[in-house]
This record gives structure tokens, sequence and C-alpha cells, in this order.
């Protein structure tokens, strides 16, 4: 945006567990800090040079992509030393399942980082409640959606749509309806419980699960049990093919045990797929605004799971169908209109501080000339 100048420091380059491919193509400066690796904790990014490379120069304000990795909380320290505000991203919530010892230890770090902050980035509803419920001020949030880009999905689906029979015949499907689920098949996705509704319709339905993980084996003879040959199991696949099998299935499920947010629930909406997910999936208060368009059920409930599938299979709404119900969605979550209201928040956030910086001032009797 005109008057933004934004640096971006990555903790991390990838990880082995999500081997997708990325386009580093930036319009902002963007670099990797170095990161030592710390014995036992192999999850936690620590980069020494953060605070160094926040004080190379006079940033404004500072934004932090989370709280749970010893980077960002060196870097809170960092900014409260030099009087620099910082901003804190978050899509935790409530529902989320958590170890109690974690919840425990985490709850009073979670509540000093909140009350510290000079701006609240939740990604949704369900982590602003959670911000909130840790003492933060509803005044200074400002809803970060991790959002794709849905216009571009949305072209690349209505470009496919001519090509869906094609799509199919490719893939050796027939006219029965197809369900799609991508992700890491890991235990929390809840891909058992997807597994068992399937078997429990009473009509064919191809199951197709694009992802991979230690829990694939495991699956695989659940789906030889239960669900009559209809899953077919297709591997990992990279962002860039899966519009293509968007435009090929009829309806998309994430069942998650717990989800922070799914971006492929907003990828699978974009293209025109109805969705099925469950409560435990952050995203689905803002994104599921109607039938229409999907609906969420209780986590780890197949019977539940089942049923909902089992309307959209029936129904196999309209892609335009789709297209128009959501389209409150994509216009309340456009790049340019977040990106203008978290530009709004920080320079109130930054005003503040001039404010309070001049307080002190002519507290001590200090007087400063600015020149235009």
């Amino acid at each position: 945006m005109p008057g933004v100048e934004l640096d971006v420091f990555y903790c991390v380059a990838g990880t082995a567990d999500r081997p997708w491919q990325r386009d580093w193509q930036c319009r902002f400066h963007a670099e990797v800090l170095p990161r030592r690796w710390l014995p036992g904790l192999d999850g936690c990014y620590w980069n020494p040079q953060v605070a160094a490379r926040l004080a190379a120069k006079p940033y404004d304000a500072v934004l932090l992509g989370g709280y749970n990795h010893l980077t960002m909380l060196r870097a809170m320290v960092a900014c409260r030393r030099r009087g620099v505000p910082y901003l804190v991203m978050c899509e935790s919530f409530l529902g989320l399942v958590r170890p109690r010892w974690r919840r425990v230890v985490k709850g009073p770090l979670v509540r000093w980082v909140v009350r510290s902050a000079a701006g609240l980035l939740p990604t949704g509803q369900l982590a602003r409640q959670y911000l909130l419920s840790y003492g933060g001020r509803g005044d200074r949030v400002c809803l970060v959606p991790n959002s794709p880009d849905l216009e571009g999905l949305r072209h690349q689906a209505l470009q496919l749509e001519p090509q869906r029979q094609e799509l199919r015949h490719e893939r050796r499907w027939g006219d029965e309806p197809v369900v799609l689920f991508v992700g890491r098949l890991i235990w929390k996705k809840g891909v058992d419980v997807l597994i068992e509704a399937v078997g429990r319709l009473d009509r064919p339905v191809r199951l197709v699960i694009a992802g991979d993980g230690p829990e694939r084996p495991k699956l695989e003879r659940l789906a030889r049990r239960l669900s009559r040959g209809w899953v077919e199991f297709v591997g990992f696949r990279q962002p860039a093919e899966l519009p293509r099998w968007y435009a090929a299935a009829d309806v998309f499920c994430l069942p998650s045990l717990t989800e922070p947010w799914g971006v492929v629930v907003m990828e699978a909406l974009a293209s025109g797929l109805p969705v099925v997910v469950t409560d435990r999936v952050g995203c689905y208060p803002d994104v599921l605004n109607g039938p229409r368009v999907g609906q969420a059920v209780p986590a780890g409930d197949a019977a539940a799971l089942a049923c909902a599938i089992k309307e959209y299979v029936e129904r196999r709404p309209s892609r335009a169908e789709v297209h128009q119900a959501w389209q409150p969605v994509v216009d309340r979550m456009r790049y340019e209109r977040v990106a203008a209201e978290l530009v709004e928040l920080v320079r109130q956030v930054c005003g503040e501080r001039g404010a309070r910086s001049r307080e002190r001032r002519a507290r001590s009797g200090e007087v400063r000339v600015f020149g235009e």
C-alpha cells in the first residue's frame, strides 16, 4: 500500500512435512534469518539474530506471526526495550485440542503476550474470542484471515469448468459423486472418521484422499474394511495441481479433530465446491455463510458427517450457485480491504506511541523540533 515500507523476516524456509513448492518472488524485502537448532526442540524456532535485525532500522511497528516460538518471544522483548509497538497474529481458539499441561504452562505466557501487545491480529472470530478471553482489548483487534487468492482460484475454476468431464475421465471416474479431501494424513485431520462416514452411505460415493503422511497405511487398511472399494488414495499433490482436482470433485470435506484455520476449505469454496467441515476447523464461522455453501458438524461424529455429505451429494449444487452464495465472503476478505484495515490499526498504535513519547518529553522538560 502507498506509504508503507515492509520488511519480512522468516524463521525458516520450509519444513520436511510440508513439501509443497513455493514462489519466493516478493514485492518487498524478505529474508530467512539464520536458525540455530535446539536439542529436543526441533519444532521451536530460534533465530538469534532477530533482535539485531529489528534494531538495524527505526521500525515504527512490528507484526509477529504468533508467540509460540523463542524467536517471537525474543522479538517481543526487543520491541518492549526499544519502545516499539508490536502486533500479534493468532489462529488459536478455545476449542482446539491441547494437552492439559500445555494449557497450564502456556496460559500465563499468552496472557502476558496479549496484554502487552499494541494490537491483535486474529485470523477469524474464534481466534478473536480466544484473545479477548486472555484480556485482549476489542478496540485493538483487526481480523486478518489466512486467505488464499480467492479471485485467482475462482478465475481458474471458471476456466476449468468446461473441462470437468474430461478431468473426471482422466481419473477414470464415472458419474458417481466424488468427495475430496486434501491434507496431511495425520491423526488430527480425522480422515478415519471420514472413511467411516462414507462407509455409512447407502449409495456409491467415491472418496478421493489427496495427501500423504504417517497415518496412510492404517487408513488404507480401514478403507479396505469399511468402504467397499470406493476410497482412492492419490498421494501428495502440489498446490498448482489442486484446482484441477477441485474442478473434478463434487463435495469437499475437512473432518479435522483440531484445525486452527483450514486454508483448503477456502480454496475449495473459491473453486465452487460445497464443503463439509467440523466445528473444530477454525475458519468455519467466518467462511460458512449459509447452507448453500456448506455446513459444520461435530468433530469425530461419523454419523453427522455422513448425513451432511449425503445432503450435498444428492443435491450436487452447481458451481455457479456456490460462487453466488459465497460472494459476500469473498468481498469481505479481499486483500485490499484487509490490508487497509490492518494499516489503519498500525497507524493508530503508532500515533499513540508518538503521543506517549511527546507526553514523556513534556513532563521531563525536553523540547524537540521536527523539520518537514
